[in-house]
């Protein structure tokens, strides 16, 4: 395997599976669907930045910081991080659906 390395913004489902896994559990939790929100990840000073964004208007929904050691192997603030976007996420879509119906 060897060390987790990342030169610019790459699809987190491809780019660091393990932290890709970590999000899709947690967005679980709330019944959202994976393809219902699309990560990111690119290089910062002191670790990754993890971007989510919907995938319905590619809105930004979180910007996640990790560092490198939480890119090889997800702890429990990882996944406190990935609930709270996941919860943003949820009110968002909730948001987009009452919209959807008021039209």
């Amino acid at each position: 395997m060897g060390e987790f390395q990342l030169e610019r913004e790459q699809s987190l489902r491809f780019a660091a599976p393990h932290v890709y896994q970590t999000m899709v559990d947690s967005f679980k939790k709330f019944n959202i669907h994976p393809y219902d929100a699309i990560g990111t990840i690119k290089p910062a000073k002191n670790g990754y930045d993890i971007t989510i964004k919907s995938a319905n208007h590619f809105s930004e929904i979180a910007t996640i910081t990790i560092s490198k050691e939480q890119a090889l192997v997800p702890d429990t603030e990882t996944e406190n991080l990935f609930q709270e976007a996941a919860e943003k996420c949820k009110s968002l879509l909730i948001s987009d659906y009452y919209k959807m119906i008021k039209l």
